[in-house]
């Protein structure tokens, strides 16, 4: 049963090339730096996913990509349903039902930022690559239900 979610902003992204779509940019210096920053934070932490749902965009893919080479042995499941979505879009792609004790979820602001404070009541500011630790309120309740977790930390790669 779900007791914790890990909710993550894509790393910094490109714009050095105009002529790619918005989906298709990749990730900066910056934004490869702090991907592997974060998931050395959340090991030391102790914070690794079983499950991720990620927004299939080339930054949120290259995101985890870079993650990944520290995290082993997560069921990954990209999707264009997470690009650009909102809290509500969000809730309807993932399963009401989760076998796992830790999942994350990788996308885009604003929808980040929406949908922790759809989560747990408080709006915070979600710059790139900024990562949320959330722990469920009352586990006798749907995941999904708004207000049922408490943010714990919000992981900023510059201040790691």
């Amino acid at each position: 049963m779900i007791s914790k979610l890990i909710l993550m902003r894509h790393a910094k992204s490109s714009w050095k090339y105009p002529d790619l779509s918005d989906h298709e940019r990749p990730l900066k210096k910056r934004g490869r730096k702090a991907s592997v920053r974060i998931a050395k934070e959340l090991i030391r932490l102790e914070w690794i996913p079983n499950k991720l749902f990620s927004s299939d965009s080339a930054r949120t893919k290259e995101t985890w990509k870079r993650m990944s080479k520290y995290m082993k042995d997560v069921d990954v499941k990209y999707s264009r349903k997470f690009y650009h979505s909102k809290p509500k879009k969000i809730m309807k792609n993932i399963p009401d039902e989760l076998d796992c004790e830790t999942i994350m979820i990788l996308g885009h602001n604003p929808g980040c930022a929406d949908f922790l404070e759809h989560l747990c009541g408080e709006w915070h500011r979600m710059p790139t690559a900024a990562t949320a630790l959330l722990t469920i309120n009352d586990n006798s309740k749907s995941w999904k239900e708004p207000g049922n977790w408490n943010l714990e930390e919000l992981l900023l790669p510059r201040e790691l």
